[in-house]
């Protein structure tokens, strides 16, 4: 009979978790809180045969104190920062994510800072707040600009399904443009320097990594538009943030929405005070529909694999 023991669940983790009826020869060992230390990630999980993980780190000393243990199922997509993929395959423990749970949520994430950007929401929100009342400044109207995806994965598509709905015109940079042409004919895909000289609004969607860190410099975002809008629900490394900053103070470009940033949480810095600026704390990917499409997903990669049908393995 498997143990899977899950450490560090969230509360609505735990409530969906209990919501589903698991296979008879299965024992779910739920704990809430956060874990910031060996001992107690061991304590939770020594005994178990699978390890459903939301943010505690699995070092080599937790993988070795868990003789039992066979899978880990990382509740998110970015896992190598949380499991000591090393340890795990001198041990032939097996690692799995959950790709694609937050496409969709995380493109109307994207969306939500587009329209908040252009229609200047969080400033007008500040004023009514205050005891204001203004028209002033204008918005954008959106129809009929164009948007450009820097990145083409499952979330720019998803982003690009969205905007062509809304009916703005949809460009987009990527590296292996060919793979897409014929599934997005209304989709017109050219080069990076061009994207950022003639977009309206920019979206990042692209992922992490040596190629990609700081690939949006200030050579790039100094061709924009002096309406451009950015947007950032990918990862803050890919861009020159003290730049953008200093395009925003300047007003140089219309405004930027940013989910993600080099350091999180975000620092005080100048940009916080910019009213052309909306702020959230990377929670793009947070909806009560993408958080069970997590939960179920991370599970099912651990019922499977004891199934004999393994699936999402990274290691």
């Amino acid at each position: 009979m498997p143990l899977i023991a899950s450490p560090d669940a969230s509360p609505e983790t735990v409530g969906l978790l209990q919501s589903w009826k698991l296979p008879a020869d299965v024992t779910l060992a739920v704990e809430t809180g956060t874990i910031d230390n060996d001992a107690l990630l061991i304590e939770r999980c020594n005994k178990a045969d699978a390890i459903l993980l939301n943010w505690a780190k699995v070092s080599r000393a937790a993988i070795e104190a868990c003789p039992n243990l066979k899978v880990i199922s990382f509740l998110g997509i970015g896992v190598d920062g949380f499991v000591d993929f090393a340890a795990a395959r001198e041990r032939g423990i097996r690692v799995a994510n959950v790709p694609g749970y937050g496409d969709r949520t995380v493109a109307e994430h994207a969306i939500a800072l587009m329209f908040a950007v252009a229609r200047r929401v969080a400033q007008f929100d500040t004023i009514v707040r205050g005891g204001g009342w203004a028209e002033h400044p204008s918005g954008l109207e959106l129809k009929g600009r164009r948007i450009g995806l820097v990145g083409f994965g499952p979330i720019a598509r998803e982003t690009a399904r969205m905007a062509l709905g809304l009916g703005l015109e949809v460009v987009a940079w990527t590296r292996s443009a060919g793979r897409y042409r014929r599934n997005f004919s209304t989709v017109k895909f050219i080069d990076l320097a061009e994207l950022f000289a003639t977009s309206d609004v920019v979206s990042l969607h692209l992922s992490l990594n040596d190629a990609t860190r700081g690939l949006i410099d200030a050579v790039l975002l100094g061709k924009l538009k002096p309406n451009a809008i950015v947007i950032n629900t990918a990862r803050g490394g890919l861009m020159d943030y003290d730049c953008l900053e200093k395009l925003l103070a300047e007003n140089k470009i219309y405004g930027a929405g940013l989910d993600v940033f080099p350091t999180e949480p975000f620092p005080d810095r100048p940009m916080k005070q910019l009213p052309n600026v909306v702020l959230t704390p990377h929670i793009g990917f947070n909806s009560t529909a993408a958080l069970e499409r997590l939960v179920r997903g991370g599970l099912d990669n651990i019922l499977n694999f004891f199934a004999g049908k393994p699936q999402n393995l990274i290691v």
